[in-house]
Parts: C-alpha cells; sequence; structure tokens
C-alpha cells in the first residue's frame, strides 16, 4: 500500500524583540533543554511577556540579552556565573586607543550589521 503522505514544511524565522522600557520579562515559562533547546511553554495574557515581548507557546528562545545599566553588582555577578559554560555575545563600551583599533572595531561591527537583523519594537 502507497499512501500520499503530504508533508508540509513549516517555517521559521528569527526575530529579536527589545524594548526600552525597565519592565522585565516576566509571566511566561520554558520547556526543554540540552540539544532540543529552550522553548515558551505557557505565557500569561496580561504579562509582559505577552504584551511588550509578544512571546508565544512554542517560540524557540535562541538568547537573552540583560541589560547592565542599572543593575545590582550581585545581579550581574550571578548572571556572568551562569554564563560561564555557554556561547556569550557581550556589548561593550571601549575607550578607544588609536585609529588603527577604530578601523578594526568598525569593520567588525559592519560584519555584524551584514549578517543580523533585527526588529525593536
Amino acid at each position: 500500500l502507497e499512501q500520499n503522505q503530504t508533508h508540509a514544511e513549516q517555517e521559521t524565522m528569527e526575530v529579536t524583540l527589545k524594548t526600552e522600557v525597565e519592565a522585565g520579562a516576566s509571566g511566561f515559562s520554558v520547556m526543554g533543554g540540552g540539544n532540543e533547546g529552550i522553548f515558551i511553554k505557557k505565557v500569561l495574557k496580561e504579562s509582559p511577556a505577552s504584551k511588550i515581548f509578544s512571546l508565544r507557546e512554542g517560540d524557540q528562545l535562541l538568547s537573552a540579552t540583560i541589560f547592565f545599566d542599572n543593575i545590582k553588582y550581585e545581579d550581574a555577578l550571578k548572571i556572568l556565573q551562569y554564563s560561564e559554560p555557554y556561547r556569550v555575545q557581550f556589548s561593550l563600551k571601549r575607550k578607544i586607543a588609536g585609529k588603527e583599533e577604530l578601523e578594526h572595531i568598525h569593520s567588525t561591527v559592519q560584519y555584524k550589521k551584514e549578517r543580523v537583523s533585527q526588529v525593536d519594537i
């Protein structure tokens, strides 16, 4: 017996959700871990996770950026310690020594801009 199975491919897209409001990202739970990844399990309807970030159940959480402005030292230390065994991306402000360093940084930033697209909300 032959069965015709139509296998609908699901398209995915990567989106960066960002807010300037210091509301945090409360009101959701996650599941998974390890090789399978982290997924949004549940989102409370009137929470910042729903209203500001528009998180949906089933979304895969690829990364999270925590901004260090107005953060307690102890909290920053915990975040950095817990992140040690994982792949991390830092955003830095650095005093620049000379012109060569400025040109190197500019070329790196241009390269990143070509590879990353963001959606700001």
